[in-house]
C-alpha cells in the first residue's frame, strides 16, 4: 500500500505514537509519505526518524519557501510536471479552489493538493481533526484514494471551544472513516454528529520491544527517583506535580524528582521550583535524546503525570507516557483526566487521584515511597495491561486491518 500521512509539525519529541505507526507500517512492506504542515526546529528528535530516514519520507510544505516567487515558482513547476500527466485532476483541482477556496492562497492550495495528485495513494491518514479538514479538498477534486482521520485530544476540546461545534460537519461527510484512542474521545467525537458507524477504536501504540521491562526498587542508600515528561504547559498539570514533589522531598530527602521536556512553561516553573525551596531535588531536564531518557526511565521508580484541563479547554486524551511507564515496570501516579482511567489501573498499576489536588497527589506519592514492596506487583500488573492493550504490534496490525477492509 502507498500511504500519506497528513500531520502537524514534523519531527516532534511529543508525538512519538505517530512515528510508531509510521514505522511500523514500513516494516511491514509499505510505502510511506509525510506531509507535515510544518517543518520543525527541535535539535533532539527520536532516533527512529533517523534509523528510518524519516526526512526523505517528508513532502516539504511549501510556506518553508523562502520568499513568494518561491512558492510561485514550485507552483508553476508542479502545474507543468502533472497537467500533461493528469489534465483532469490538476484543471478539477483549479475548479475547486475557485468554487470553494478563494478564501486561501491559490499558491498554497496548488502547493499542498498537487503533490497528493501523482502520488496514487490508497489511504490518506489524518492525525488531529484540523488535518482532516485540511484534507477535505482532496476528496473534492476526486481522488480515489481512502481518507482516515484520527481524533486525539484537543482536537475535540480546543479547537471546538474556538471554532464551534459544527466545524466538522463537512469531515463527517466527506472522510470515509475515524479512529479514536479511548471512549473518551468517542462520546465527545459522537457529541459533534460523526457516525458512529464510520468510527473504530485504535489506541495510540508503543513499541515495547523498545522497552524492557525490570521489577523497581530502591536505588543506592535507598534512593528514590520520581519522573515526568511531557511538554511543560498547562494540561500537564507540572506545577500541580512540583507542588507535591515539593512537600515530599522536604520530609524524603532520598527522594528527587526529574521533568523531562520543554514549553512555554519553562521559566515559570523554574521560578517556582526556586521559590518551594526544592532546586536541589526537582530538576527541568529539558528535552532528552531517546538515548538518555531511556536511560533516565531505567533508573528512575516512580512516574508523576497529573493532567489537567486546561483554562483553554484544552484535555490529554490518552496519555501515552503512561503506558511507556507502565511497560517499563514503573507504578504511576497520575489525574483522573481525559482517558487515563483507560491507561492505568487504578488502585493495581497506580493511582488516579482528582485534578488540581496537590495534597492528595502527595499521599499517593508517600504511599508508594513508604512501600516499595509493592512496587513490583503494580509493576507486573502495568506492563501486563499494556501488553495487553497497546502493544505496537497489535495495534499496527489492527492499522492494516482497518486500511484494508476500507479498500476492500
Amino acid at each position: 500500500m502507498k500511504i500519506a500521512f497528513i500531520i502537524d509539525s514534523f519531527p516532534t519529541m511529543s508525538e512519538k505514537f505517530i512515528i510508531s505507526q509510521i514505522t511500523g507500517l514500513l516494516d511491514c512492506g509499505h510505502q510511506v509519505t509525510i506531509f507535515p504542515s510544518s517543518l520543525s526546529d527541535q535539535k533532539t528528535v527520536h532516533f527512529e526518524v533517523e534509523k528510518y530516514g524519516l526526512m526523505e519520507r517528508v513532502s516539504v510544505p511549501a510556506k518553508t519557501q523562502s520568499s513568494r516567487l518561491g512558492r510561485m515558482l514550485k507552483a508553476i513547476l508542479l502545474i507543468l510536471m502533472y497537467l500533461p500527466l493528469h489534465p483532469v485532476l490538476v484543471i478539477r483541482s483549479l475548479k475547486v479552489f475557485a468554487d470553494k477556496y478563494t478564501n486561501r492562497s491559490l499558491l498554497g492550495f496548488i502547493n499542498w493538493v498537487l503533490p497528493f495528485i501523482n502520488g496514487d495513494y490508497d489511504v490518506i491518514h489524518c492525525h488531529f481533526g484540523p488535518n482532516g479538514i485540511r484534507a477535505i479538498c482532496l476528496k473534492e477534486i476526486g481522488l480515489s484514494c481512502k481518507m482516515i482521520t484520527t481524533f486525539h485530544g484537543y482536537d475535540v476540546t480546543t479547537y471546538i471551544k474556538e471554532n464551534g461545534e459544527d466545524v466538522y460537519s463537512r469531515l463527517f461527510e466527506v472522510c470515509d472513516l475515524f479512529t479514536y484512542n479511548s471512549e473518551s474521545t468517542k462520546q465527545k467525537v459522537l457529541a459533534l454528529g460523526c457516525p458512529a458507524e464510520k468510527m473504530e477504536k485504535l489506541p495510540m501504540s508503543i513499541n515495547l520491544g523498545e522497552l524492557k521491562f525490570n521489577e523497581k526498587k530502591p536505588g543506592p542508600e535507598g534512593s528514590i527517583k520520581v519522573l515526568s515528561v511531557g511538554r511543560l504547559v498547562e494540561m500537564k498539570g507540572r506545577e500541580y506535580a512540583i507542588r507535591a514533589m515539593a512537600q515530599i522531598v522536604r520530609n524524603y530527602p532520598n527522594v528527587s524528582y526529574d521533568i523531562v521536556g520543554d514549553g512555554i512553561l519553562h521559566e515559570q516553573l523554574q521560578h517556582l521550583i526556586d521559590e518551594l525551596g526544592a532546586g536541589d531535588s526537582i530538576h527541568l531536564l529539558g528535552w532528552l535524546t531517546t538515548e538518555k531518557l531511556n536511560e533516565l526511565y531505567s533508573n528512575s521508580h516512580i512516574l508523576l503525570h497529573p493532567s489537567v484541563v486546561a483554562s483553554n479547554g484544552n484535555t490529554e486524551g490518552q496519555g501515552v507516557v503512561l503506558a511507556e511507564a507502565q511497560a517499563l515496570g514503573m507504578p504511576v501516579v497520575a489525574t483522573i483526566h481525559g482517558a487515563f482511567p483507560e491507561s492505568v489501573l487504578d488502585g493495581e498499576s497506580g493511582f488516579l487521584v482528582p485534578e488540581r489536588n496537590v495534597d492528595q497527589l502527595a499521599d499517593r506519592l508517600e504511599f508508594l515511597i513508604q512501600n516499595p514492596d509493592k512496587w513490583p506487583k503494580m509493576g507486573r500488573a502495568g506492563r501486563k495491561h499494556v501488553e495487553e492493550k497497546f502493544d505496537s504490534k497489535m495495534l499496527n496490525n489492527r492499522l492494516l486491518g482497518i486500511y484494508g477492509t476500507l479498500l476492500r
